[in-house]
Formats: C-alpha cells, structure tokens, sequence
C-alpha cells in the first residue's frame, strides 16, 4: 500500500502502538498454534483461537506494521446481503455469521470496534436488476426481508415484475442529495455494518495473544504428516498447529494453484456541502461516508499493475464517478488517495482450508474484496477445526483447488 490512508489519519498513539508492536525478548517459540500474517483474517484467527481455549497463541508479520495491505487499504465495508445475486448462499450465510459475530464481539468488548449501521443503495440500470415478484404486505414493504427496499405506487407501475427498486423519487425521499441518471433505479440493503479497519486492527491484536511484527516467514519442515518446524527470519518456531493467513497461498503449496494480487485505488473525500445517509454502490460509481463527514470511494481493479505508486489518473475519476449520483460533490476535495493489492484466487472464492499433506496446518486467505467482512466468520471456522479435528460444515466448499501433496510421505524437508 502506498501513501497514508484516510483511517491512518483517524488513529491516536495507543492504537498505532498496538498495531506496530515489534519482536518482543520473550518470542514464544513453541507456541500451541502460530498464526502466520497479520491482516485481519490472521488477527481474527488468532482471537478465536485464544477464545476457544486452544492454548498459547502467537502471531508473526513480516512488515513492520500490522494490516499493512489490502485489511487497511479498504472501505471497511460488512455487506453480505449485497452478495445475494453474485455468489453463492454459502457466501452469503458465511458473510451473514461474520456481520453477527461483529455484532456480538462488540458488545462484549464494549464498542471496541466501533461497527456502525449502514444501508446500501445499489443503483443500476432498471434492466441489469433481476425478475422478481416483488411481493408486498399491507405496508407496502416487500416481503423478502433483507432484499431490497420500499416500493411506492409509482415505483410498482415504473418497474414491472422488479420488485423493491426505488425510482428517482423514492430515492429522493431517501437521500436529498442524490439523483439517479436515467434509466437508473436503485434497491435498498439495510441493516449492513461498516468499521474504520484500522481500529478493527487494534481491537483484534489486543486479544489476539502474544502479536509480532518485523518477523517473516521463510519455509516449513515437514516430518510425517506435520509441519515440525516454521523458519523465520527470528529463528525457528515449533508450533502445535499452523495457520498460514498470508493473502495468497505460499510456496510449496501454491504449486497449481491459480492465483494473483489485483491492484486497487482508492480515495477519501473531505466533508462537503451534501448530506448522505446511505452507501452508494453499482456500476455507475459511489461511495460510503464517514462519520462525522467525509466519503470513501473505491476501489478500482487495475489489472497487470504492479506498482505500488498511486495514479492519479486512476483514482480521481472515482470523484467524478460519485458526482453523477451527488452532484453536489461536483467540487469536493480530495483529501486522501492510496492504492492496496488485493488476493485472488480462482473462482474469487476465499479458501479455508486445512494444506495439503499435513494434519496440523491451515491456510485462510484469497478473501479479494471481503477480507475484513469475513473475518470473523473464518477465524471462528478455524478454531472450530483446530480444536475439533473435523470441517466445519460452512467452510466445506471454500476448498483449496487440489493438488498433490508437494511434501514426500516420510522424513523432513524445507
């Protein structure tokens, strides 16, 4: 990631102290499970760990600094309903737990976090919105909780067989401040969740058991069907269990394993003389605003990008973008722009998966775009299996694509 985020700006000296801790004198070096990354799946596995009593837990990141990519570089969105008619409903169900957990978690670490309540306005051509009944009670509410928004008369004969959009007035009555261009109409997801990731982070390491920066993962020593030993550039670790949350899988086990890093721009708008309650989503750009005014914009897909140096000229024109919906933001400043690489992994399906060729081994990661969103869902998930021996049954199908095991069946090796 580069240039300073507008949530770096938002964090005071105790949370930058958690979030960049070091090498402690004290590196446990036999740790009962070894959580390898420090982004906020890494962070979320190791806080379940340490929930589900599973012994002494140590994480390790290479960088200086905790989520040091794409789990400080995004818009902290917790969405899972929009997910309904891109991915399948076990994604969504996952995504649907981890709002939850968001919620449990932080009303027993007394709004440590600081999740607040968002809804989204996805607003598309009339056309790319899917048939449906768009049933409706007495109230005029569809009835389909959680898929869309309120219908008016006018929004009935407007989009037949379309059932919850908002038409330009419906969406005026919503928000003030946005119109929608023609042919355009919107649906509204409610009950959504959004955190600053940064303040996520801090929360997260704060109960993640001993949390390490400045120590990288360098290979693994396999004998028999475990990982024996972990080599890092602090020396080497011999952990009970592994969980490796590096983004995308590492070597050996990335052989066949169809995967990449997806640049991303992003930006932050400084408060400005609009008002806007809802998060703005869909093809023709947006936004979501921050608390106490302000809005983030993003992100793009800069495919065979490699540089880590932002672009203006790839960034700006999200500005733009938003002020074809707020037209009031046609003059706002841009107050911060960064850019951040995303893990992908085939099918953008995230992977939860216990590595190939050994028992005591996980890898977590390729979440792309829904990282911070399923956090907490696949921490708990690996707990779960760690401490049970067996799959849990909502990460069934988050499977790591199959591939011969890369260790030999007897005897060490690197």
């Amino acid at each position: 990631m580069d240039r300073v985020t507008v949530w770096d700006d938002r964090r005071g000296p105790d949370d930058r102290a958690r979030l960049a801790p070091g090498r402690p004198r004290d590196l446990d070096r036999s740790p009962d499970v070894l959580v390898v990354g420090g982004g906020a799946i890494g962070l979320a596995a190791a806080v379940f760990a340490r929930r589900a009593g599973l012994g002494r837990v140590t994480l390790i990141e290479r960088a200086p600094r905790l989520v040091p990519g794409a789990s400080s570089g995004n818009g902290g969105a917790i969405a899972p309903d929009l997910h309904e008619e891109s991915d399948g409903p076990r994604f969504v169900a996952f995504g649907r737990k981890s709002r939850q957990l968001y919620r449990d978690l932080d009303a027993e670490w007394q709004g440590a976090i600081g999740a607040w309540p968002t809804r989204w306005l996805d607003i598309r051509p009339v056309e790319a919105f899917p048939l449906r009944g768009g049933l409706l009670d007495a109230a005029g509410v569809q009835a389909f909780p959680g898929r869309g928004g309120l219908l008016d008369a006018a929004g009935v004969q407007a989009f037949p067989g379309r059932g919850g959009l908002l038409d330009a007035a419906g969406v005026r009555a919503l928000e003030p401040d946005v119109r929608l261009p023609d042919g355009a109409a919107a649906r509204l997801f409610e009950d959504q969740l959004a955190v600053d990731p940064l303040r996520l982070a801090a929360a997260l390491a704060a109960r993640a058991g001993q949390v390490v920066t400045g120590v990288g993962l360098l290979g693994v020593s396999v004998r028999g069907d475990r990982v024996s030993t972990v080599h890092t550039t602090a020396g080497d670790l011999t952990p009970g269990a592994l969980v490796v949350a590096t983004g995308l899988v590492p070597p050996p086990w990335h052989q066949g394993v169809r995967q990449r890093w997806v640049k991303g721009h992003m930006l932050a708008l400084a408060p400005g003389p609009w008002r806007l309650g809802s998060v703005l989503a869909g093809p023709y750009g947006g936004g979501t605003p921050l608390p106490g005014g302000g809005v983030v914009c993003g992100g793009t897909f800069d495919e065979g990008d490699r540089s880590p140096e932002v672009r203006p000229e790839v960034s700006d024109p999200m500005a733009k973008d938003l002020a074809t919906l707020v037209p009031a933001a046609a003059e706002a400043r841009i107050s911060h722009r960064w850019c951040c690489f995303r893990p992908h992994i085939e099918h953008r399906q995230p992977v939860v998966d216990r590595l190939p060729g050994v028992t005591n081994a996980w890898f977590a990661g390729g979440h792309f775009t829904t990282g911070i969103m399923m956090a907490p869902a696949t921490g708990a998930a690996l707990a779960d299996w760690i401490g049970s021996g067996r799959t849990p049954e909502d990460v069934r199908t988050f499977t790591l694509p199959r591939t011969p095991s890369p260790w030999p069946t007897l005897g060490p090796t690197h």
